[in-house]
């Protein structure tokens, strides 16, 4: 439904509206999918899901989904994360209702300035304040199984213009010969490189690469 929205933004109310409508009656005769998966196999995850005492997730790498013995175990790991003052900022208030203000004070600036179209402003204005929520997925690949932090950003203030930057960006990456898509990609690049015996291979591992970024808080 998202990328609907996103379309529908582009056209006039009417033609919006008329797709919107296509779209509800082809999900509404659509039929799901036949469960490729038994029945005492559904009611054994049914029951997997309602068990409170443990804590299940998705791997940070990999399709591997991981069973935590227990809650506990999780919700320590993530306080004694957020507990590194280096890394976190702990808040008096929450910033949203601020945030929002000055976003909404410079779309409109940008659209006073025939920067943005009245369309463009409608579709980056922030409707909603969602806080994001943070969570984390542990990795599996490392000793100790420490966990890594996803933030949703989703129906966040920013996350209109988030999109719509990242759209922007998506058309400049990849476009140098140093760019590699994926680990399947560097193997594939790195078949056809003949090393000499005093050639060394170097690789390089960022750890925590965003919380470690210094950025000025826009909330001080």
């Amino acid at each position: 439904m998202l990328s609907t929205e996103k379309a529908c933004s582009q056209l006039p109310i009417a033609e919006a509206e008329s797709l919107r409508g296509e779209i509800v009656n082809i999900l509404r005769k659509a039929k799901p999918p036949t469960p490729n998966i038994s029945k005492e196999e559904s009611r054994a995850l049914d029951k997997l899901r309602k068990e409170s005492s443990i804590q299940i997730l998705p791997a940070d790498k990999g399709r591997a989904t991981v069973v935590m013995e227990s809650k506990e175990e999780y919700e320590t790991k993530v306080t004694d994360m957020l507990k590194d003052e280096k890394t976190y900022e702990k808040l008096n208030k929450d910033p949203t209702p601020r945030y929002k203000k000055k976003l909404v004070s410079l779309l409109t600036r940008l659209r006073n300035e025939d920067k943005l179209s009245d369309q463009q402003y409608k579709q980056l204005y922030p409707t909603s304040e969602v806080v994001p929520r943070m969570y984390c997925t542990p990795k599996i690949h490392k000793q100790g199984t420490p966990l890594r932090p996803i933030v949703d950003y989703t129906g966040s203030v920013g996350y209109n213009t988030s999109r719509y930057l990242a759209d922007i960006l998506s058309n400049v990456v990849g476009k140098t010969e140093h760019h590699v898509r994926n680990s399947s990609h560097l193997a594939q690049t790195l078949q056809d490189i003949t090393l000499e015996n005093d050639d060394i291979l170097n690789c390089h591992d960022v750890v925590s690469l965003f919380t470690n970024t210094p950025i000025k808080s826009p909330w001080r």
